[in-house]
């Protein structure tokens, strides 16, 4: 009567496991879900807005210098935790563009074999200079034998 006992509770734990995993398979492909339907929404809200923040300076902790677009113009801001205060207005001419679409171009794929190919030159020095220091070394201890 033990051993049916056991088994039923192996079978049952089982169970439960199963409905656990289908559980949080349901939870993650509604969270996917809705973050895409959320992250659209704001895409198309910053898409279709007149204001753009294109630099943001910290100054201290809590305190930032803000150069937004509005429209047409350019305007600094002053923002801290309480406040927002403006400072001035720019002209066009008077901001430096920086690239940001070479920025955004870079792909990761680019970055990561950037990275493995320095790691391998990196290797491949290192195993040369051991070489090098090995052949140096058993030369010096060939000199010393004789």
């Amino acid at each position: 009567m033990t051993i049916l006992t056991t088994k039923t509770s192996e079978l049952s734990s089982g169970w439960q496991l199963v409905g656990v995993f289908i559980l949080f398979i349901f939870i993650l492909g509604a969270t996917y879900l809705t973050t895409k339907i959320v992250g659209g929404v704001k895409l198309n809200q910053i898409k279709n807005s007149n204001f753009q923040v294109i630099e943001t300076y910290r100054i201290t902790q809590n305190k930032y210098l803000q150069l937004v677009k509005v429209g047409t113009r350019y305007l600094v801001l002053g923002i801290s935790k309480d406040n927002v205060n403006f400072i001035t207005e720019l002209k066009e001419d008077e901001i430096l563009n920086f690239d940001q679409t070479a920025k955004a171009k870079v792909n990761f794929s680019d970055i990561m074999s950037k990275l493995t190919n320095r790691q391998n030159n990196f290797v491949s020095q290192n195993k040369e200079h051991n070489l090098e220091h090995q052949q140096h070394n058993g030369g010096s201890q060939d000199n010393k034998n004789n």
